[in-house]
């Protein structure tokens, strides 16, 4: 929604793509790695990323309107990976460092890596944009694009994470706000959607239940894709939704609240792969000015 959405009407959010696509389960934060891969409409063909010491084979979903896999299917993807509140998931992977003198950095073609202590990734199928790392964040804009997906966060990541963040949230057309990521054994997609543009994912389908956290009350849905791409090849995967009933575009998500109401759900999530902020569009143009902070 990168990997971090299938064939809905506005399309099923498809995550960001392959190498553009996330970090291996087994990358930590401080890995640094590059690599290139395609996505598609909803979901994301994989692609291979190069750390110092590792070789991982990663792909990402970009959010949008319907549900989504991890390229981009036929609608607004998003992307990445989970880890189960009560799950086997867990995560040695450290936060956001207390200060950064690293210079801003701008990809406009997909690209993975890290910056700040945080891994990053671009990926978008077609149109134009650029996603730029910044000491406290990033930006990402896009225009007359099909699916393009922004994030930055911590892999593998955990389910004690708290993601901090304030954004300038501008689209214009379909897109995703929230945190995204993916697990694996099982394989799920997950998101914790904030806020959006013209469509409120997941369209509906596959609700579930409600958990109240951090201020809001979120509507958690269940969907599934079908041989649709992913961070393991084309697979069929379920993806967990927390969609919150009042848009907002800063505040504080407490991923366990999540994890854990889901797994009450009987929503088990896997081995995490990543915890990020990520910024989604899908057939449209926009923009987001991101400050995030990831404990």
């Amino acid at each position: 929604m990168g990997c971090s959405g299938s064939d809905d009407s506005p399309g099923e959010a498809g995550s960001g793509g392959g190498s553009a696509g996330t970090g291996g389960s087994t990358t930590t934060s401080t890995t640094t790695g590059s690599g290139t891969g395609g996505a598609g409409v909803t979901s994301g063909s994989t692609g291979v990323t190069t750390g110092s010491t590792t070789t991982t084979t990663s792909s990402t979903a970009t959010g949008g309107p319907a549900t989504t896999g991890t390229g981009g299917s036929e609608g607004p993807a998003t992307s990445s990976s989970t880890g189960g509140s009560e799950g086997p998931a867990t995560s040695s992977s450290t936060g956001t460092p207390a200060a950064c003198t690293e210079a801003d950095k701008e990809v406009c073609s997909d690209d993975i890596g890290t910056h700040c202590g945080l891994t990053y990734e671009y990926w978008k199928d077609r149109g134009e944009g650029c996603l730029v790392n910044k000491a406290d964040g990033f930006s990402v804009e896009w225009r007359n694009i099909n699916n393009l997906l922004g994030r930055k966060g911590v892999r593998p990541g955990g389910k004690d994470h708290v993601v901090t963040y304030e954004a300038d949230y501008r689209p214009n057309g379909n897109s995703y706000l929230g945190v995204y990521g993916w697990t694996t054994s099982p394989l799920i997609e997950y998101y914790i959607i904030d806020s959006w543009g013209n469509w409120r994912p997941p369209g509906g389908e596959g609700l579930v239940g409600t958990v109240e956290s951090d201020g809001g009350t979120y509507d958690i849905y269940k969907t599934q894709r079908v041989n649709q791409p992913s961070i393991e090849g084309n697979a069929t995967f379920y993806q967990f939704w927390s969609v919150r009933k009042e848009k907002r575009t800063s505040g504080t998500i407490t991923v366990a609240n999540h994890f854990n109401a889901w797994e009450r759900q009987g929503l088990t999530l896997g081995t995490f792969y990543e915890v990020s902020l990520v910024v989604e569009g899908y057939q449209s143009s926009g923009s987001a000015d991101v400050k995030v902070s990831i404990e």
